[in-house]
């Protein structure tokens, strides 16, 4: 399928997802999370519905083959974020999907987030070499877990290379391979993998096959120490906070509210501020220990998967990886449960910090042949946490680099 970032191979009007197998009677929870997003946008603030569809590109649904009767029913959509004081500012999201990538039964699904001055220069850079680099390593006999590792690597060299400057910008890079039903994640950064199964009751187990990579993990946080690295938030920077590491902020089972993250500074020098340990670019800040190897898990595809979601901050800076996939499950159509998903974030970006982020999402459903998925099953309750507004407490920059002085 190639990468995209502000616009999609095959991309599809988000309005078409109403004529292809849209569900007609809406539940409550459907109710309350539409599929129709950017229906009713002008009621959430700031832009149209005409405004946010220009932002906002579609993957439609496709079908894969994972073998042994399974199959992943993915689509996937990205909306460039609404940024007041910088109103043409470039998607910096990319993704990418590969189907029988190297051999049948082979999936490639990967999501990057860029941030910095040319952020969207380093997405799009690792979008198109970190796959190309891995199926280069296969083919000269490497593991898919040594390919995958040294695919990041190569890629974050060659960036450094190029004539993109990455002194101060970078990407995440998060991946779900499918291997037939062997799925191997690797992650770089805080973007997210996230997996929903059903219990013998038929009640939802949600789980995050990545962890994020960020100065939140006693273990990243006194690995970046260890090479130099000051960890400390912007406010502590500037004097205004004490001096402290009472940061234990479970992301993924728990929403940051605080807004002002822990960051990583040099010794006495107030740069580079990234919010992360871990990025492909940031070349300022890899005397200090943040780097481009990934960190790799893997999941054996069961019948009690249910769906996959692949997705950057965007999507889950204010929703749970429980709310994510109570989400997804109340639709049959994973290009619904990506609109769905990107509405929701989209309203809590501007209840909550007036701007929005770029928001990239890729829906899978995981599928038996002959099992018909009910919308909803494991679902009692979609978990999204009330929280304060943007009206009530404004907050610091939450995510990339500062590029210098706090902000």
């Amino acid at each position: 399928m190639g990468c995209s970032s502000s616009s999609a191979a095959g991309a599809a009007d988000p309005k078409q997802a109403e004529d292809n197998g849209a569900t007609e009677v809406r539940t409550p929870a459907q109710e309350r999370f539409p599929f129709d997003w950017p229906s009713g946008a002008e009621h959430v603030g700031y832009l149209t519905e005409r405004q946010v569809r220009a932002r906002l590109k579609t993957q439609p649904e496709h079908t894969v083959d994972l073998g042994q009767g399974f199959t992943l029913r993915w689509a996937a959509a990205s909306q460039r974020g609404y940024y007041p004081s910088q109103a043409d500012k470039a998607n910096q999201d990319a993704f990418r999907v590969e189907e029988d990538m190297e051999g049948p039964k082979k999936h490639w699904f990967a999501v990057y987030d860029g941030h910095g001055p040319v952020g969207e220069k380093c997405s799009r850079f690792a979008c198109e070499h970190v796959a190309m680099e891995f199926c280069k390593q296969l083919r000269s006999g490497a593991t898919k877990e040594q390919a995958m590792s040294r695919a990041h690597t190569s890629t974050n060299t060659a960036l450094a290379q190029s004539a993109i400057d990455d002194q101060q910008s970078g990407t995440t890079a998060v991946t779900a391979y499918f291997d037939g039903l062997d799925l191997l994640v690797s992650n770089v950064g805080d973007s997210r993998v996230m997996l929903g199964s059903v219990d013998a009751q038929g009640k939802l187990i949600h789980k995050a096959l990545s962890t994020d990579q960020t100065p939140y993990r006693r273990d990243e946080r006194e690995r970046v120490k260890a090479c130099g690295a000051r960890v400390m938030t912007a406010d502590q920077i500037d004097g205004v906070e004490p001096i402290h590491e009472d940061w234990d902020c479970a992301l993924g089972d728990e929403i940051d509210d605080g807004g002002d993250p822990p960051r990583i500074w040099a010794q006495d020098q107030e740069y580079p501020g990234t919010a992360f340990t871990r990025s492909i670019g940031d070349s300022l800040a890899e005397s200090l220990g943040v780097m481009a190897e990934p960190e790799l898990d893997h999941h054996q595809i069961k019948a009690n998967d249910k769906v996959l979601i692949v997705a950057s901050d965007g999507i889950f800076e204010f929703i749970t990886t429980r709310g994510c996939l109570d989400m997804a499950l109340l639709y049959n159509n994973p290009l619904e449960a990506c609109l769905a998903l990107v509405g929701e974030s989209y309203k809590l970006w501007i209840e909550r910090e007036d701007r929005t982020d770029d928001i990239t999402i890729i829906v899978g459903f995981i599928e038996q042949a002959g099992a018909k998925r009910d919308p909803g099953v494991g679902v009692d309750e979609v978990a999204i946490e009330e929280g304060e507004t943007a009206a009530m407490k404004k907050k610091k920059t939450r995510r990339g680099s500062l590029g210098g002085k706090a902000q």
